[in-house]
């Protein structure tokens, strides 16, 4: 596969070296030099400086003989732009999607509008990828991770053990039973320091260990049980930062039918009067979400969920420690800095999400629509979520799943036939035209897809 990748940031620097892994020939555009030297010394690219939108520049790179575009720049209009020109000079060869963020486009066009009248085959919105996660948080509060698999039928839920905890060094082979009958839910990869295991019945848990289980959306129940989660659900939410991220999420919330009691912090005057005439059953507080008095002044102790998506990363850490300190029982902290995701459980922090993260995931769904889904995203990223389809003549069809040899680092964690959800044991049937939800470490992925494949 051919791709070229318009923006040398964080974003295309991310989704160019998952391609390169998968030995894709990637070609990355940018106009800034100093940038993309950067990117050829670390990844086994092409690179080439230009304006990403001008068809000089793409046909340079090599556009007519491309499979993909993906126009991931920090400015919309470019983005849009160079799928349209794509299009004129490729119509029919190239597929094309670009990040759109801003909110005022979505206002007035459709899906339908910028596939017809731009040239897009996908759009990128990361501000709506980044508030579906913090949804998925609001529903399993004291989690670490959620990850929808089988387009949202199934929740991947990570949470991080404690020192002490009552799960700590017993088998799960004796854990899973005891979950309502052990038949929904599943546990399907650890993340024990940088070490990713995927479990067996023997594999006992340790502190600090982030575990993730499978279940279907529909047992938030099942989980919380199986962690030893409060039952509790979030009904107070505090949002800090009232752009994209936090005025969009504020919206979801108000028409949710839960009737969450909000509140959102805005430190520009201007932005904070935007909002204030645009929410409806949204406080909107003018300040800055690190200043400690007026979180004790909004009664902050009162929170359930206390969520900081201002685009400064540092200022959403500090605001989260401090409502942690001050007695919010949740956090969700917003970073865009790849750099930074480790720190967030470094220093106590629960919840994680980044915009810029569920960019690269949503790319790297679309592209893999072969496999149905690919998600990137667990922990450090070594390994993912792979949605597979079992082929009519496939070698595994009609075996036990005991009797199949999986490749190590890889296992199957959940399927789905026709409508029903199946979380699997040894003894599941695979049938042709079932999709396996697996995760795999990357070194696993070709073994695996040779497995499952034709005979």
């Amino acid at each position: 596969m051919r791709v070229l990748v318009l923006g040398a940031g964080e974003v295309g620097y991310h989704i160019a070296a998952k391609l390169v892994q998968e030995k894709a020939d990637v070609v990355i555009i940018d106009n800034d030099r100093q940038r993309l030297d950067q990117v050829a010394e670390t990844l086994d690219v092409q690179t080439v400086a230009g304006y990403g939108a001008n068809p000089e520049t793409l046909v340079a790179a090599g556009l007519p003989t491309a499979d993909l575009l993906v126009a991931v720049t920090g400015n919309d209009e470019t983005n849009i732009l160079a799928c349209r020109m794509a299009q004129l000079l490729a119509p029919s060869d190239t597929r094309r999607m670009a990040r759109i963020r801003a909110a005022g486009y979505y206002e007035f066009f459709d899906e339908k509008r910028f596939r017809g009248d731009f040239g897009l085959n996908f759009i990128i919105n990361p501000s709506q990828e980044a508030v579906n996660t913090i949804l998925d948080f609001i529903e399993y509060p004291g989690t670490a991770d959620v990850i929808d698999v089988a387009r949202g039928r199934l929740k991947l839920v990570g949470y991080r053990l404690p020192r002490q905890h009552r799960l700590i060094g017993r088998p799960l082979s004796e854990l899973l039973p005891r979950v309502q009958g052990g038949a929904n839910v599943l546990v399907a990869v650890i993340y024990r320091g940088h070490d990713l295991v995927i479990p067996k019945g023997d594999t006992t848990l340790k502190p600090e260990d982030l575990v993730y289980v499978a279940a279907g959306a529909e047992d938030a129940a099942t989980v919380r049980d199986f962690f030893g989660l409060e039952e509790a659900p979030v009904r107070n939410v505090t949002i800090v930062g009232g752009g994209e991220v936090g005025s969009l999420l504020a919206k979801r919330l108000e028409a949710d039918e839960r009737k969450f009691s909000l509140k959102l912090i805005e430190l520009k005057p201007e932005r904070a009067e935007y909002l204030s005439a645009r929410l409806k059953k949204t406080m909107v507080v003018l300040g800055d979400g690190t200043d400690q008095d007026l979180l004790v002044d909004e009664n902050i102790s009162d929170s359930d969920a206390f969520i900081a998506v201002s685009t400064d990363d540092e200022k959403n850490l500090i605001s989260c420690l401090v409502a942690k300190r001050l007695g919010a029982r949740h956090t969700v902290t917003r970073v865009n800095r790849f750099s930074y995701t480790p720190l967030v459980a470094a220093i106590g922090l629960e919840a994680l999400v980044s915009a810029r993260v569920a960019a690269v995931s949503a790319v790297l769904k679309y592209i893999r629509k072969g496999r149905v889904i690919s998600v990137a995203t667990l922990a450090n990223e070594d390994a993912e979520i792979i949605e597979f389809q079992v082929p009519p003549n496939s070698r595994v069809s009609g075996k036990k799943l005991m009797e199949v040899k999986f490749p190590e680092g890889a296992l199957i964690f959940a399927l789905t036939r026709g409508e029903a959800l199946i979380i699997p044991r040894g003894g599941t049937v695979l049938q042709a035209g079932d999709i396996l939800a697996v995760v795999a470490k990357a070194e696993a992925i070709g073994a695996l897809e040779r497995l499952l494949g034709g005979k």
